[in-house]
């Protein structure tokens, strides 16, 4: 008796396991129906490049940081120590503008206009024990408590996306218009060369 309720509990597990999981009344050709991705996917690097080369200003800053995420320094060609700051203007350079051609990420503090609250594509500069120590990065979001997500250099090894306290962040700063000007009409130009 105890083998076939064994047997008859084993059946019905299995049962359950391989059996796909519909939601009430949905038939399994209507329950993936209105998905659709939220944002286009590149099919390679080359790929984002040239999505990141269409996208004027600071969308552009951020989606030319996100092409680079798992990169080392020694990859991008950048010095091996205390890069971030060289990220960010080799980021910005990449993207068709200019940076503060400074090694400091402070340095960033003065290029552009301040902002009150982190915006996506902002450049955020936070704060590291020092006096001239610090760290910055391009804001992709804000988690549910207000923290920043930053794409940033040396960030460990490589760059990554990683949530900042945002009692850290010194300053939220989106690049000059000049650099948005020059980012745009170089977007403009490579568009006319396709």
């Amino acid at each position: 008796m105890k083998r076939s309720i064994s047997a008859l509990i084993i059946c019905v597990f299995a049962t359950g396991v391989v059996t796909p999981a519909f939601a009430t009344g949905d038939k399994p050709s209507e329950r993936f129906a209105n998905t659709e991705p939220l944002e286009t996917m590149s099919r390679s690097r080359t790929d984002a490049a040239e999505a990141a080369a269409q996208v004027p200003g600071a969308a552009g800053v951020l989606l030319e940081a996100l092409r680079w995420r798992g990169r080392s320094a020694k990859q991008l060609g950048l010095p091996a120590q205390l890069w971030c700051a060289d990220f960010m203007n080799f980021v910005l350079h990449k993207a068709g503008g200019k940076g503060t051609k400074s090694r400091a990420a402070r340095s960033f503090l003065d290029f552009g206009k301040k902002l009150d609250a982190p915006r996506v594509g902002a450049i955020a500069i936070m704060y590291r024990k020092g006096p001239n120590s610090g760290h910055v990065g391009v804001v992709r979001g804000t988690d549910g408590q207000g923290n920043p997500i930053v794409v940033s250099g040396n960030h460990g090894p490589v760059v990554t996306q990683s949530v900042y306290p945002k009692e850290k962040v010194l300053a939220y700063v989106m690049p000059p218009d000049y650099v948005l000007e020059e980012m745009a009409a170089n977007a403009r130009a490579a568009a006319l060369k396709q």
